[in-house]
């Protein structure tokens, strides 16, 4: 795991909603900084005690997180996607007025807060800024819940397409494109007729505006979105597959990896959370007669449970022999309290075994 943190400059920890994401990057975070580097843990949506935890409120800036004793240091930043869509306009432009005729646009509202594939796009924007400062050595990026790890590659791609002139060309006739630009012109006003009726005129009227004011960024924007998306592309990034005991999980885990794979992505890590309860880890570390108390009191129930992940250890061995040769995989057992504050990330960090 050590290697993974010193090989790369970029962590992106992607999986499906309820597999312990944010908790599992966080404690990558902390991990990496024990090995001695300066690292940035980038998340959006974390449980509140988490980000007390870290120090962390939400659009906060990146902040030093306190009480990690380490070679390096820890910073966290939750990502605020109206707050980071804000400033990836002001990059893209100086024209004041033009900056505030978007902003005031209620689809601009919209695209920035709730709009689907927003999260995602803001995510990956805020990732190429932390990386291209060079203020870290490790940039990690807990990506926001989606119902699939899937989402994470193709919902930015809707918000992308806004900016390339694929949508704004419908609202934008070139006089000099002849008789066959102006005769799709006369089709798209048909179109945009009957939306007029559905919607109400004052609607069409921003949709217009606000493409109209788009178009001319739009070169500009498409190249910062464009190299923001690279980024994810390149050698020094490296994804985590964050996966859970749930065998739903982690065949989506495995398919994944797959599209992952097969889009030139590299992943490196493969992460089960809640593998097995702490118990079974410390068995061989327990007192004869603490082992015998509990046989003789719970026989029925200890015998059943430990069954239950008797099986799912054959689970985790076949996926460790079907990608061990690939990629690594690491299990995480399920503790025996939640997971709270810096010293509870460290009891987590241990587990990928790494020389504190």
């Amino acid at each position: 795991m050590k290697n993974l943190f010193l090989n790369h400059k970029v962590l992106v920890c992607a999986g499906s909603g309820g597999v312990g994401k944010t908790t599992v990057s966080a404690s990558l975070a902390v991990a990496a900084a024990h090995s001695g580097l300066n690292v940035l843990v980038l998340t959006i949506d974390p449980a509140r005690r988490l980000a007390t935890s870290l120090g962390l409120e939400s659009g906060a800036d990146e902040v030093e997180v306190k009480g990690v004793v380490a070679k390096g240091k820890l910073f966290a930043s939750i990502i605020d996607s109206k707050k980071e869509f804000d400033r990836f306009l002001d990059e893209s432009t100086s024209q004041v007025d033009l900056l505030k005729k978007i902003k005031s646009n209620r689809l601009y509202e919209q695209l920035s807060t709730t709009l689907s594939g927003s999260q995602e796009f803001t995510s990956i924007i805020k990732l190429y800024k932390a990386v291209e400062s060079n203020k870290y050595d490790l940039v990690i990026l807990d990506t926001p819940p989606t119902q699939h790890a899937i989402d994470f590659l193709t919902a930015p791609q809707k918000i992308r397409d806004l900016f390339q002139g694929k949508i704004t060309k419908w609202f934008i006739g070139d006089q000099d494109q002849g008789w066959l630009a102006n005769l799709l012109n006369k089709s798209t006003q048909t179109v945009l007729m009957v939306l007029k009726k559905l919607t109400g005129s004052s609607f069409m009227e921003e949709l217009s505006d606000f493409f109209v004011s788009l178009k001319e960024i739009e070169a500009k924007i498409s190249e910062r979105s464009e190299k923001a998306h690279e980024l994810l592309l390149k050698e020094s990034t490296a994804f985590v597959l964050i996966t859970s005991f749930d065998q739903s999980k982690i065949f989506e885990a495995k398919n994944f990896y797959s599209t992952l794979s097969s889009g030139g992505y590299n992943v490196r890590q493969i992460v089960v959370n809640r593998a097995y309860p702490m118990w079974v880890k410390n068995e061989g570390k327990e007192r004869a007669e603490a082992i015998e108390w509990r046989e003789n009191h719970f026989k029925d129930i200890y015998l059943k449970v430990k069954n239950f992940y008797i099986q799912k250890a054959q689970v985790y061995d076949n996926l460790e022999q079907d990608y061990q040769e690939r990629v690594g995989v690491a299990k995480i057992p399920e503790f025996d309290h939640d997971i709270y504050g810096v010293e509870g990330l460290k009891r987590v960090a241990k587990e990928f075994e790494i020389d504190h």
